[in-house]
């Protein structure tokens, strides 16, 4: 088979050259021509897909969920950005913030006494505790002096005493000596214990007077004390249990939110995954619905599966062939089977990793609907895709040209019939013409290359040699 080809290809090759190097022939009247003329190249890929929704989210419970105690959509609703879908038992929750909240109050309290000072009752008892450990002072004093003063006069007293018995004894005649010794004796012994008593309460008011000193000392120290302001341990301190508690009552917070399930977009409903009573964490993996309006099935594992119609494409895919051509950013046409209806669009993604199906390598390709109006999800779309264009070139029509490996040719008639065989150079191959780029102009008259099994007893592969169909596949004439 491989021996077969390689034959045709040199018979081909052949006979090219030899038209070359003779030049003119004579078209006979059978052949078909085309015109080179100047106007607009394109080239589109075609494939098939449906319309789906361009944004399908899975909502779910955030932290751990709980026991579903209200449900407020059902499949098929539609619900705004925000609105409430579900809510699960709050009771612990709740709880958990208000003992949040009651720490923080009094760790703000704490950080409040640190910081403000002393009240003005405080100071007013500090003023008065100073009072009266000086009038203590004061009255100490008075009463160390007092004491001074009575061991003074009772020292006179008695000294006084004791010398009047001294006289009485030196006075008294020899029969009274006995009394007199015993008077002097005892005014000695009165005067003893007198001064004696004196001394003992004059070290005793000594006491009182140095211990009233210090009171005051205390108390005046304490008064500085309470004066100062806080250290920057102590605020630091404060300052730290109140950003601790402020934490775990954002944490409660946040945990008392996440009972409330929200919808992050606005869209419509395509299952709910559970039930009032039930666990939110017990939803099924899937789910599909349908309604009278939109013909769609939606999978999702979320609590709640929410699909947008706001944004719709159509995913559909591209044989490896074309793919190439294909880029993001694209313009397409989008017709709907069902009712013909023409709609722009976009390509936004196009697929880097193969698929294979019945052994045919495709690649997958989306394309983002530039309106949604009238468009039911799901509907049968065909899609295709402009991968090129170029207006106000010289072109001719694709079934023309011949090309074998790298060189291109087309036959060129004259008015007299007769023919040149010139190469020429391509630019942008379209679904059904070809950029010219040199050796043609416009105006000329180029012969179409019968077709194998037409008659012809030549081999020619017209439009660049491929099969019909594709990219730069052959299209007839214009």
């Amino acid at each position: 088979m491989n021996a077969v080809i390689l034959l045709a290809l040199l018979l081909v090759i052949a006979m090219t050259a030899r038209i070359v190097r003779d030049g003119d022939t004579t078209a006979t009247a059978s052949d078909q021509t085309v015109t080179v003329d100047t106007g607009t190249v394109s080239a589109t890929v075609s494939a098939s897909g449906n319309t789906a929704a361009a944004t399908t989210v899975d909502v779910n419970f955030e932290g751990s969920g709980g026991i579903v105690r209200r449900l407020y959509v059902r499949e098929g609703q539609k619900v705004r950005k925000d609105q409430v879908l579900a809510v699960v038992d709050q009771t612990s929750a709740r709880q958990s913030l208000e003992s949040a909240r009651a720490q923080l109050a009094s760790a703000q309290a704490g950080y409040t006494t640190t910081t403000q000072g002393l009240s003005t009752a405080e100071q007013a008892q500090n003023a008065a505790s100073i009072d009266s450990a000086e009038t203590s002072v004061r009255s100490a004093e008075v009463s160390f002096r007092a004491a001074r003063a009575t061991y003074a006069l009772d020292r006179r007293q008695q000294d006084a005493a004791v010398q009047r018995a001294e006289h009485a004894l030196a006075a008294a005649s020899p029969d009274q000596k006995g009394t007199a010794r015993t008077e002097l004796i005892s005014a000695r012994n009165t005067r003893a214990s007198r001064l004696l008593q004196d001394r003992q309460q004059i070290s005793s008011q000594e006491v009182g007077l140095a211990s009233a000193h210090d009171q005051l000392a205390s108390a005046k120290a304490s008064a500085a004390v309470s004066a100062q302001p806080p250290r920057s341990g102590e605020l630091q301190s404060a300052q730290a249990q109140v950003d601790s508690a402020q934490v775990a009552a954002d944490q409660a917070r946040t945990t008392l939110d996440q009972t409330v399930l929200r919808a992050p977009v606005s869209g419509t409903v395509a299952s709910v995954n559970g039930a009032v009573g039930q666990s939110s964490s017990a939803s099924t993996s899937s789910s599909s619905s349908s309604s009278s309006t939109d013909s769609s099935s939606s999978a999702g594992s979320g609590f709640v599966v929410l699909t947008s119609k706001n944004q719709l494409e159509v995913t559909a895919y591209v044989a490896e062939a074309d793919i190439a051509d294909v880029e993001v950013g694209q313009s397409a046409t989008v017709t709907l089977s069902a009712t013909g209806t023409e709609i722009t669009g976009e390509v936004t993604s196009v697929d880097t990793v193969e698929t294979i199906t019945n052994n045919v390598v495709e690649y997958g390709v989306t394309v983002r609907l530039d309106k949604t109006k009238g468009v039911r999800l799901g509907q049968t779309s065909e899609l295709v895709i402009n991968t090129g264009e170029k207006d106000n070139v010289t072109r001719v029509s694709s079934s023309a040209l011949t090309t074998i490996g790298d060189r291109t040719t087309a036959t060129v008639q004259h008015k007299d019939g007769s023919t040149d065989t010139v190469v020429v150079t391509t630019g942008l191959k379209g679904d059904s013409q070809t950029e010219i780029l040199s050796g043609l102009k416009p105006g000329d008259t180029v012969v179409v290359p019968q077709q194998q099994g037409s008659g012809s007893t030549g081999f020619t592969f017209p439009g660049g040699g491929g099969p019909p169909g594709g990219v730069g596949g052959i299209g007839g004439a214009p």
